[in-house]
């Protein structure tokens, strides 16, 4: 039996834990180390956990755990992962892979250091079914040359107060949203990040200004190989959560639409209808799980490394600095 442990909580760490505890099989979350009156709740009544903790230390002295979940703010998962490796653990990390690109190389030789243990950030589109033949078609080049990309993210802020007061719930638009999309692009073209220009508003939620972000904004991108992205991420959704993709080629184009409230999965490739299957009874978050206890039961490598992490947290960062700016960053530079 794989026994794991969470530290922090949030929406993320809600799905992690219900993956872990009820969905996987030989596996079971343990204990929990968070300050959240809500995951504290959850963790008592829902999943029947009795190690239940204030402190991370206290989590990590069980000595009883394989995995540990790291879905702390950014800025503390240095401080986690570190400890969490000295106590013998596995690492699974929740996006970010920290608050800054300088914590993200001092993670990468920190877990280079301990190659025994699995580490990996969580990027659940990686293991979307409905990414994945797009993946494959335009790796193996049937859309022709990648002329553009437009990722379009939706997701509701959760509702603990007015609408001009929101709490710091969020790890920011750019570290959350946009940078599963960061990720994914890069996934899927092989390409890296050149420039990025970013404009963004906070109209529904006035006190995200304040905390330097904002509920919805866009985002302009040049790859290398001419790949021009287009980042549209907003938390005001009339349509529900999800995402929306469209890839277009010199050969032709896939478009993804999945909402919660208008799903499609209506595609094309040089005219040619193209559909992908919405029959997958797991969702991404369950198969990246999945894959992960695996590697650790059964040592298999994990799929992508560390540095992924980094270069997506570069990007986030790089678009954080044109937003507050108000002007292009080149990422070479």
């Amino acid at each position: 039996m794989i026994r794991a442990g969470i530290i922090g909580w949030g929406e993320n760490g809600k799905k992690i834990a219900n993956a872990l505890h009820f969905q996987i099989k030989d596996c079971e979350v343990i204990g929990i180390a968070t300050e959240d009156p809500e995951g504290r709740d959850y963790a008592m009544n829902k999943m029947g956990l009795k190690h239940i903790f204030n402190s991370p230390t206290s989590l990590l002295e069980l000595h009883q755990i394989d995995i540990i979940c790291i879905c702390s703010e950014g800025s503390m998962h240095l401080s986690h992962i570190e400890k969490s490796l000295t106590s013998g653990s596995h690492i699974f990390i929740d996006h970010p892979l920290a608050s800054n690109v300088e914590d993200c190389r001092k993670l990468e030789k920190l877990i280079d250091s301990y190659p025994t243990y699995k580490a990996t950030v969580a990027f659940p589109r990686r293991f979307d079914h409905r990414l994945q033949p797009v993946h494959r078609e335009i790796r193996e080049g049937n859309l022709g040359g990648i002329l553009r990309i437009d990722c379009h993210t939706y997701e509701a802020i959760p509702q603990r107060g007015k609408e001009d007061e929101i709490p710091r719930v969020t790890k920011g638009i750019f570290m959350d949203l946009m940078l599963q999309d960061i990720d994914m692009v890069r996934w899927l073209t092989g390409e890296e990040y050149e420039t990025v220009y970013v404009a963004g508003n906070a109209h529904k939620y006035p006190s995200l200004k304040r905390q330097n972000d904002a509920d919805t904004a866009i985002a302009i991108a040049k790859l290398s190989g001419n790949i021009l992205v287009n980042f549209i991420s907003s938390r005001v959704t009339h349509r529900g959560s999800g995402y929306e993709l469209k890839v277009v080629g010199t050969n032709g184009e896939i478009n993804i639409s999945l909402l919660e409230k208008d799903n499609k999965l209506v595609s094309s490739i040089s005219d040619k209808p193209y559909y992908i299957s919405s029959n997958v009874k797991e969702n991404e978050y369950l198969r990246l799980l999945k894959d992960y206890v695996s590697a650790v039961k059964d040592g298999n490598k994990i799929k992508y490394k560390i540095e992924d992490a980094t270069e997506a947290t570069l990007v986030a960062v790089a678009m954080t600095k044109s937003f507050l700016l108000g002007e292009e960053v080149n990422l070479k530079s």
